[in-house]
């Protein structure tokens, strides 16, 4: 039993992993009109907010 609960934790953040890499790689992949629509819309302090702030800093552009 414990192996299997093992397992399934592994997996899930296996695919917790993956699935933050695909989010990082569809925020540094938009357009900068994209992506300042996306961190005008966003909530602050969230993970994806972050991101797209980062990405913007990156990039050298604001709001």
């Amino acid at each position: 039993m414990l192996k299997i609960k093992k397992k399934r934790l592994t997996d899930r953040g296996d695919r917790a992993v993956k699935r933050l890499a695909e989010i990082e790689t569809c925020i540094t992949g938009l357009a900068d009109n994209d992506l300042l629509d996306r961190a005008d819309k966003a909530e602050l302090y969230t993970p994806s907010a972050d991101m797209a702030f980062l990405e913007m800093t990156r990039r050298n552009i604001s709001l």
